[in-house]
């Protein structure tokens, strides 16, 4: 039996954000019953639109195994539909834009009132309250005002895109996380609750890592280092055959993962190279030295592991090839 077999999901939303969040509970197991406009029905259905107008490759990406259902709720009698169906769902999502629930005279206390246990979920670009709560946003505009463009690219060029959707998947997660959680409450209170998801911050979640390395904690804006990843050797390699998409990254973080990668090479001789002995050393290697002067060895040098003795640590290595998108 699935997880969350039995629990029944009222899938209000749109595009990416709220509809990652429903698709990953219906994964779980849930049920999920999409309300679409009958005239139209998700926007995101004409996303990539080929010659299926109806199933775009995008739209069928964030809504498989879900049912779905059209209803009019600019019509009195499709908000009395709605109303009618919220008694027989454990949770409501939605993320539409700013103000269209008032308008609509759909929201918390309107829901709660007919299904007290009702876990209603909102994902907003930037909040449902506070200054900038009637702004729109998209995926990439909240992962731009949380920071994520600010930290991709390289060190001498302009702020560049992310590659994932990690503000509308990413925050998606989030309120499924979120949605759990307040199931869980509801099992011991039989209350339900209101979640709210900013997606800029969820999306600051995700950046720490490198937004805040380098930041001197805050107090100034991370640069930007390309593919280079910290320590070298940490980065991105051409290999054979040299084709578009035929690159290696390499990210040894310790000294396991560097005697690994030597003995994968065979360059045992790299163990116990002095440019080598030290985090320092290392740095001095990779740009040119003021002085000119080369490092002395450590007075306890590196394990000097045969190189047969390294190759079977070659898994240690954290590596992969560059897969493409396709």
């Amino acid at each position: 039996m699935p997880a969350l077999d039995g629990v029944r999901i009222l899938d209000m939303t749109q595009y990416e954000a709220g509809t990652s969040c429903t698709q990953a509970l219906a994964w779980l197991g849930a049920d999920v019953v999409k309300i679409e406009a009958p005239e139209y029905g998700d926007p995101g259905r004409g996303v990539g639109r080929t010659a299926n107008k109806d199933y775009s490759a995008y739209f069928c990406a964030w809504n498989a195994n879900k049912r779905s259902l059209a209803l009019d709720l600019r019509s009195k009698k499709g908000r009395e539909l709605l109303l009618r169906l919220v008694p027989r769902f454990d949770v409501y999502v939605e993320n539409y834009g700013p103000g269209v629930t008032e308008r609509l005279d759909i929201g918390f206390d309107v829901l709660s009132a007919v299904n007290p246990g009702l876990i209603y979920t909102r994902i907003k670009g930037f909040g449902a309250t506070g200054p900038y709560a009637g702004f729109r946003s998209m995926d990439m505009v909240a992962q731009a005002a949380a920071g994520a463009f600010s930290i991709t690219g390289e060190a001498d060029g302009p702020p560049m895109m992310p590659g994932p959707t990690t503000g509308d998947s990413g925050t998606g997660v989030q309120a499924a996380m979120a949605i759990l959680a307040a199931y869980v409450q509801r099992l011991r209170t039989g209350k339900g609750q209101e979640i709210e998801l900013s997606m800029q911050e969820a999306m600051a979640y995700y950046v720490r890592t490198r937004a805040f390395l380098g930041s001197a904690w805050g107090t100034r804006a991370t640069g930007r280092s390309g593919n280079a990843g910290g320590l070298p050797p940490v980065n991105i390699y051409a290999c054979k055959p040299f084709g578009p998409n035929d690159y290696i990254y390499l990210m040894p973080v310790n000294q396991g993962h560097w005697d690994a990668l030597c003995a994968a090479m065979d360059r045992g001789d790299l163990l116990i190279d002095p440019r080598f002995e030290t985090t320092r050393t290392v740095r001095r290697c990779t740009r040119k030295s003021a002085t000119g002067r080369r490092s002395e060895p450590r007075s306890k040098p590196w394990r000097r592991l045969p190189v047969p003795a390294c190759r079977a640590r070659r898994a240690w290595i954290p590596r992969n090839s560059i897969t493409t998108s396709t």
